[in-house]
C-alpha cells in the first residue's frame, strides 16, 4: 500500500471529503459490483460497502446489500476495509451521487 496515497485519503476524510471506488468482482463465477466509501460524521468514522450482482443492478431493492458500520478512529476503518481486501490505495473522490 503506498502510503503517501493513505496519507492524502486520511487528510481528506478528517476534512470532511467522502472518499471511495466501486468495482465489479467475479465471486464464484458470477459478477458483482461492489461500492466503499468512508466518510467522518460526528466524530466517528463511517464505512460503506455496497455490493449487487450485476445482473440485479436494476433491481437494487431486492438484491442490494448495503452496510454501514461506524468506527472510532479512521485506522479502525481503514484495517475493517483491508479485512475485507478492499484496496485501500483505490479510494478517490466521487463523482455524481455520493454513496451516503
Amino acid at each position: 500500500m503506498d502510503d503517501s496515497m493513505v496519507s492524502l485519503i486520511i487528510t481528506a476524510v478528517n476534512n470532511g471529503k467522502v472518499r471511495g471506488f466501486s468495482e465489479i468482482k467475479e465471486v464464484d463465477g458470477r459478477l458483482f459490483f461492489y461500492q466503499y466509501a468512508i466518510k467522518k460524521e460526528a466524530g466517528s468514522y463511517l464505512s460503506y460497502q455496497f455490493c449487487i450482482p450485476e445482473d440485479k443492478i436494476e433491481m437494487v431493492e431486492d438484491y442490494g446489500s448495503e452496510e454501514i458500520v461506524a468506527h472510532n478512529s479512521i485506522t479502525d476503518a481503514l484495517f475493517y476495509f483491508q479485512s475485507k481486501d478492499v484496496k485501500i490505495e483505490c479510494f478517490s473522490s466521487f463523482k455524481g451521487v455520493l454513496p451516503f
